[in-house]
């Protein structure tokens, strides 16, 4: 009786058979969803000294994941984003300031380690390809822009759920250079004076986002 009395506590709690021995290891951890958010977006890297005023580019990134559980600490995410980055500069001979936009579609691969019931990590490498942007008021041409098209680098976030809920926050940090060597920059479209030298320039992206569980 007491046996059964607790079997049933148990089922009444979804985030407490989730994570409970001799219960489903996958049934809070397989699933799929959608998620978005606000994107904190600027630059590292020695390169950066080329722009002389610049800042971050606050902007967003949307798209979908699917997570399989192996147990009920481990499993695995993947997910389908589209994701603005970038920053903004200013031309100190107008005093001008545009935004430098750069648009992925990305494929991150991420080990999720459940810490409690309702808080995870998140860590993994990330792929990406740039499919276009804009250049202050003049659209990106991506194969003459003297970007990159192809990046890669690494993630790293936590993550809070509540039901279907899911609120995180992660940092995005590109391993590959954003510009070609001697590329050209140029300001609201028109080529400027200053060429990439020091194409140690790289992305790097703090989100915070909103994921629902579709079926999880």
């Amino acid at each position: 009786m007491a046996g059964g009395a607790a079997h049933a506590q148990v089922r009444g709690n979804p985030a407490a058979s989730d994570y409970s021995e001799g219960q489903s290891t996958t049934s809070r951890n397989t699933g799929f969803g959608i998620k978005g958010g606000l994107s904190y977006s600027d630059l590292k890297g020695s390169g950066t000294s080329i722009f002389t005023s610049r800042d971050q580019l606050k902007t967003f990134h949307a798209g979908v994941y699917g997570q399989y559980g192996f147990t009920h600490f481990a499993s695995l995410q993947v997910e389908l984003l589209y994701s603005r980055k970038g920053f903004e500069s200013t031309n100190s001979a107008t005093n001008t300031t545009q935004q430098n936009r750069l648009d992925y579609l990305e494929l991150p691969v991420l080990f999720v380690g459940n810490l409690t019931e309702t808080l995870s990590l998140h860590l993994g490498p990330q792929v990406s390809v740039l499919t276009g942007g804009r250049n202050g008021d003049a659209d990106l041409n991506v194969s003459q822009s003297g970007y990159h098209r192809f990046d890669f680098g690494g993630v790293a976030g936590a993550e809070a759920r509540l039901g279907p809920a899911r609120l995180g926050v992660r940092y995005d940090l590109s391993f590959a250079n954003l510009y070609k060597n001697e590329a050209q920059l140029t300001y609201n479209g028109q080529p400027v004076s200053a060429l990439v030298t020091d194409s140690n320039i790289r992305n790097s992206v703090l989100q915070v986002y909103l994921g629902i569980g579709i079926a999880h």
